[in-house]
């Protein structure tokens, strides 16, 4: 806790403890006469005081309004445009359920690129045949594939490798004549 939260606490419990010795106190015995009245006054000084003290500074306040801003109800949930850091087994892979991808290439025609998965040419933003899913971007190595879960309307992100096979290799094989 903060040490305004504490003294705003103790000024609670102090009230409380007034409050309780008012209401057990008997109706017929006038009220005892404070001691001191400079004692409490200089009591509430002191409590006015350390509460200007714990002040926020211009910094602080702004990091906290720039944290509401962007806070969630679910701290787990990423939000509508976030990507989600949870493997998404129907995009295939080791374990996968659903249709399996590879991505054997890509392709450059002029500024659009093209990736080649399953022996199809997509471009970024078209939609796979299988399973609704579609190329977020295309790399030399890897394809994002991004695809949005009905039930809970969150965005899945998946890598899927660029796989080398050597039978489509050309081998060239150079001979010097002697």
């Amino acid at each position: 806790m903060q040490k305004r939260e504490k003294q705003l606490l103790g000024v609670m419990a102090v009230a409380l403890m007034v409050g309780a010795y008012m209401y057990v106190s008997a109706p017929g015995k006038p009220a005892p006469a404070p001691v001191a009245t400079g004692a409490s006054k200089v009591v509430v000084d002191e409590v006015a005081k350390a509460m200007d003290q714990a002040r926020l500074t211009p910094q602080q306040a702004y990091r906290l309004g720039l944290l509401a801003d962007n806070a969630t109800g679910n701290p787990f949930y990423g939000g509508s445009g976030g990507i989600s850091l949870e493997e998404d087994r129907s995009l295939g892979g080791p374990g996968a359920e659903g249709p399996e991808f590879v991505y054997s290439g890509y392709m450059k025609l002029g500024k659009k690129l093209f990736a080649v998965l399953n022996g199809v040419e997509y471009a970024i933003g078209d939609e796979l045949a299988e399973g609704g899913y579609r190329v977020q971007g295309i790399d030399r190595n890897f394809v994002i594939l991004e695809r949005t879960d009905g039930s809970t309307g969150r965005k899945l992100t998946r890598r899927v490798p660029l796989v080398e096979d050597d039978t489509d290799k050309i081998r060239i094989r150079v001979v010097k004549k002697r």
